[in-house]
């Protein structure tokens, strides 16, 4: 996939983000999403520059940094605390996560009702919210699996 041809249908919101914020639409980014776009996953940016150098040969890890951030502030991706490097999330939607201590998985929780709870208790120690979420950590059920 060339990264300077015309966008795929899946940048075209990306590409309308970009420039409502007064951005560039740049060959990195768009790249950097089509990868992002493949499938619903959790990466960090080390993992999509492996990803990425074949198409970009000359691509920078604080540019795929940059970008992230950058997609995370759009709604693109969403930036994950949990343990470990940084990672984001290819679903922005809300959603809660475990991570195992042992492995480093990181996997999707369909649970919202602690994440509520956790909204209310910070607007009633007078902070604003902008987004909660949950990591729920342990030792996964591969791990935990005999051998």
């Amino acid at each position: 996939m060339d990264p300077v041809t015309i966008p795929a249908e899946a940048d075209t919101r990306l590409v309308g983000q970009l420039r409502a914020a007064g951005l560039r639409v740049t060959p990195q980014r768009l790249a950097l999403h089509r990868i992002l776009a493949q499938s619903h996953r959790h990466v960090t940016a080390e993992g999509l520059l492996r990803e990425a150098s074949s198409e970009l040969p000359g691509l920078a890890l604080p540019t795929v940094y940059s970008t992230l951030e950058l997609f995370a502030d759009l709604g693109v991706v969403r930036r994950v605390a949990a343990p470990g490097a940084a990672r984001y999330d290819t679903d922005p939607s809300p959603h809660d996560h475990f991570t195992c201590s042992r492995c480093g998985a990181l996997i999707d929780l369909d649970t919202s009702a602690s994440r509520a709870a956790a909204r209310k208790a910070a607007e009633a120690g007078g902070h604003r919210v902008d987004s909660a979420t949950v990591v729920v950590s342990g030792h996964c059920a591969t791990c935990l699996a005999p051998a």
